[in-house]
């Protein structure tokens, strides 16, 4: 089983699909393993005192940190926007079944990481490029 099949928390209440985070260290934002930028992230936090499970869930939404969250370098927050006007729209457990899909290699059906290029198998991903000056 790789880590991706082994996360206990597939979602964050900001939209994102933490079943494709390839980070070793972390369960997901709803796990009790988290690594330390998912401890300290201001939607997870801001969700719990709110009593809310997703952003789109709130009176504020979409707040300026939301916003810039969504639209900054990093591609997979680029999902965050569609992502919730889907999970408001179809629900949750029909958004997770669909990102499964989405994030699995079609070849030998896989979980796969949003910047991940290549699967186990060999399949060639289409994968998003980290930003200018990361590295993996």
């Amino acid at each position: 089983m790789n880590i991706l099949e082994s996360k206990e928390s597939q979602y964050g209440p900001c939209g994102i699909y933490c079943g494709a985070c390839g980070t070793t260290d972390c369960y997901g934002c709803h796990s009790d393993k988290v690594d330390e930028y998912v401890l300290n992230c201001f939607f997870r936090k801001c969700a719990k005192e709110k009593h809310v499970e997703f952003c789109c869930d709130c009176e504020d939404y979409p707040c300026t940190y939301l916003y810039e969250f969504m639209t900054d370098e990093w591609p997979h927050h680029w999902t965050i926007k569609s992502s919730l006007q889907f999970i408001k729209k179809h629900g949750k457990e029909k958004w997770l079944k669909d990102q499964k899909i989405e994030w699995s290699c079609l070849n030998c059906h896989a979980r796969t990481a949003w910047y991940q290029k290549q699967c186990e198998c060999g399949q060639n991903l289409k994968a998003w490029d980290l930003p200018e000056g990361y590295k993996t």
